[in-house]
């Protein structure tokens, strides 16, 4: 009862987008009008992104739908205007919008979204997190994995280092040691163990066995140069990536694509 009531608020502020904010208060933050979850499901990921929100001042998102959109991230753009999202003064928040008709999907951010999701993070978040689950049809589980995501990097941007480019992945230190200190560790452990196995070499205190029976007599010496051969090969320059938040002209980033 409650997904049908949803269904015909969402439909009816679609048609009429000038009353869409007497509705505001009666949509969820994770709303599902397509019926891929349970109930049980469904209130734990509202509680979830109910705790998110109040925490990080930040609204955190989800909405499905089972009709066609012909274009996701407008759509996302709307819904999150119509709806009334985001926290505070400069409606700070991201939606994840979904289309399970030709399985379309949206990632949109505003305000301090911008901040907390970059360009970048919204790739991690979505390309090693959620659209792999997607694909497999666990929705739930990918819903709760856009949150866990959404969690970390609003508690990063909230600290001062948004995820980014620079700010993911190993660090530099790390690096440096998998790549120059662990090859040497292996190099210095596999010289040891042939040292060990070299018990019989004794050290020449002499050059006379080294020189054969009768003598040692060089009668000529020749050097001839032959030829050269000088091998060149361009080496392309990588451009160096960029990291920061791409925003349109209402002041939106955001991301979509097929899942």
């Amino acid at each position: 009862m409650r997904k049908l009531l949803i269904a015909l608020l969402l439909a009816l502020s679609l048609a009429f987008a000038a009353t869409s904010a007497a509705f505001a208060a009666d949509l969820n933050p994770v709303t599902d009008i397509a019926g891929l979850l349970t109930d049980s499901q469904l209130d734990r990921l509202n509680e979830r992104a109910e705790k998110i929100r109040e925490q990080y001042k930040c609204d955190v998102a989800i909405i499905v739908v089972d009709e066609k959109a012909d274009n996701p991230n407008a759509r996302a753009r709307q819904l999150y205007e119509d709806y009334s999202f985001g926290y505070g003064a400069d409606n700070s928040g991201i939606l994840f919008f979904l289309s399970i008709a030709e399985r379309d999907y949206a990632l949109v951010a505003f305000g301090f979204g911008n901040t907390a999701f970059t360009d970048h993070g919204k790739d991690v978040m979505l390309n090693d997190y959620v659209l792999p689950l997607l694909a497999d049809n666990k929705y739930y589980e990918a819903f709760s994995a856009y949150l866990d995501k959404a969690e970390e990097f609003l508690a990063m941007a909230r600290d001062g280092t948004p995820f980014d480019v620079d700010s993911s992945g190993t660090s530099l230190l790390v690096k440096l040691a998998v790549v120059i200190l662990l090859p040497l560790l292996i190099a210095f452990i596999v010289c040891s163990s042939w040292k060990k196995q070299m018990k019989t070499a004794v050290k020449a205190t002499a050059a006379a066995n080294y020189i054969p029976t009768g003598g040692f007599n060089l009668t000529d010496q020749t050097d001839m140069f032959l030829y050269r051969t000088q091998e060149r090969r361009k080496i392309e320059k990588q451009p160096a990536k960029s990291g920061g938040t791409t925003k349109d002209s209402k002041g939106y980033s955001g991301k979509s694509g097929k899942f």
